[in-house]
């Protein structure tokens, strides 16, 4: 049961990043992104007006895809777990950073449905003001998210067992991925270029290594399970 049930939420990534693709990037649009941050407040009115039906469907996938980050997250915490020992401080960390990012980037798709539910009846303003906080909380808000990425790289290096969890390189992957979330926060200050929230700065390095990064550990964790490693006995008497 334990074997089967870690298995399903490895499979929570893959389906993440397919439900995201439906969602955001068919639907609704925001991946990559129809609206620009230096548009007028009228033209963004008008966009959310015209595709008001696309977007709510996709905001539907796309948090659904969201949830499905946080059960994910789940699947790499249960495997570098077995390693850590009495207090799983690493854990902890790993499942406090993802339920936080989980959160926010729920809230960032209320934010878009806001937009959307009344667009055309009220200000144009109002429309892009809903707008503008949904970028800046999902890109802007990436601390969460790279402290979970280097707990995971923690968690791999410090194991000094010598036959760690994932393989050791991995885990100076995942640090690094955690630093190139950072790259999201420029969304605060800028309105066009490269590091606004079209840009291959703010929105593609960011986007780009977080997909990399739970495909790839996703693939990982599968591989423990079906090769028995879902306790630390079995890994014990397996090495």
């Amino acid at each position: 049961m334990n074997r089967t049930a870690q298995l399903l939420i490895a499979w929570c990534g893959p389906a993440m990043v397919i439900l995201f693709v439906i969602g955001s990037v068919w639907l609704a649009r925001y991946f990559p992104p129809a609206i620009h941050p230096s548009d007028s407040a009228e033209q963004v009115a008008r966009y959310y007006q015209d595709h008001s039906t696309a977007i709510r469907w996709g905001l539907v996938f796309s948090t659904v895809a969201y949830a499905l980050m946080g059960v994910w997250g789940v699947c790499v915490a249960v495997q570098t777990r077995r390693k850590e020992g009495v207090f799983p401080v690493l854990t902890y960390v790993q499942l406090t950073c993802m339920a936080a990012g989980t959160a926010q980037i729920v809230v960032n798709c209320g934010l878009w449905a806001t937009a959307a539910f009344r667009a055309g009846e009220v200000s144009p303003e109002i429309t892009q003001a809903f707008n503008d906080a949904a970028y800046i909380i999902l890109l802007g808000t990436w601390p969460p998210f790279t402290i979970w990425a280097i707990a995971v790289g923690l968690n791999v290096l410090l194991d000094k067992s010598g036959h760690p969890v994932f393989p050791r390189w991995t885990g100076y992957f995942s640090i690094w991925a955690g630093v190139g979330f950072i790259p999201g926060g420029t969304v605060w200050f800028f309105k066009s270029g490269p590091f606004g929230w079209t840009g291959v700065v703010c929105l593609w390095v960011p986007f780009v290594v977080f997909g990399a990064w739970v495909l790839y550990f996703s693939y990982l964790a599968m591989r423990n399970v079906r090769s028995g490693f879902v306790h630390e006995q079995q890994l014990a008497a397996g090495s």
